[in-house]
């Protein structure tokens, strides 16, 4: 299923729920593992048609990758990504289905280095396009190291899930070191 850049900016603001074995869930805790890899499906509190899926990666070089994808018959349409560490090359060129906020950022490579947040953007691969972190209004801009980390993947998830309107509250208990 193809969809408008205004079908996706819908679906990012439906109410969602993360579904469990008993139903949708209030809440979730997760004990956190290294490197983190969790799948969750989620579900529109609001209109059970659309169904959600929810990845968060981490991988063994401390890369953080938190992925939004529209399910819709066993396909996925990704809607928003937020990735740490992890590099990205945008299209070379523009039709004009491509928001204005990307305009500066045609044909851009990311580095490693460069923390980036993916929009869905009509008439492109899934997830094609990127900004900077720092040019987008996503709260945690920087990973911070060492014994912080753990927490950082907490907050980062939080701030996603309150990005996408989830509604099950998440809490993730920090790895031991």
């Amino acid at each position: 299923m193809k969809i408008s850049n205004e079908q996706a900016e819908y679906l990012l603001k439906l109410p969602k729920k993360i579904i469990g074995p008993e139903g949708l869930l209030e809440s979730l805790t997760i004990d956190q593992q290294f490197p983190f890899n969790q799948r969750f499906e989620i579900i529109s509190a609001k209109d059970d048609e659309f169904t959600f899926l929810l990845e968060i990666k981490q991988s063994q070089k401390k890369s953080i990758r938190v992925s939004f994808h529209h399910q819709e018959n066993d396909t996925k349409t990704g809607l928003l990504r937020v990735d740490y560490n992890s590099g990205h090359q945008n299209p070379e060129g523009i039709s004009e289905f491509v928001p204005e906020k990307f305009h500066p950022y045609v044909g851009k490579s990311f580095s490693d280095k460069e923390h980036h947040i993916h929009y869905h953007v009509q008439g492109y691969k899934s997830l094609a396009w990127a900004i900077p972190l720092t040019d987008d209004d996503f709260q945690i801009k920087e990973l911070n190291r060492g014994a912080q980390l753990n927490n950082t993947l907490a907050t980062i998830v939080n701030v996603f899930a309150k990005t996408i309107n989830l509604e099950t509250v998440i809490t993730i208990n920090p790895l031991l070191l």
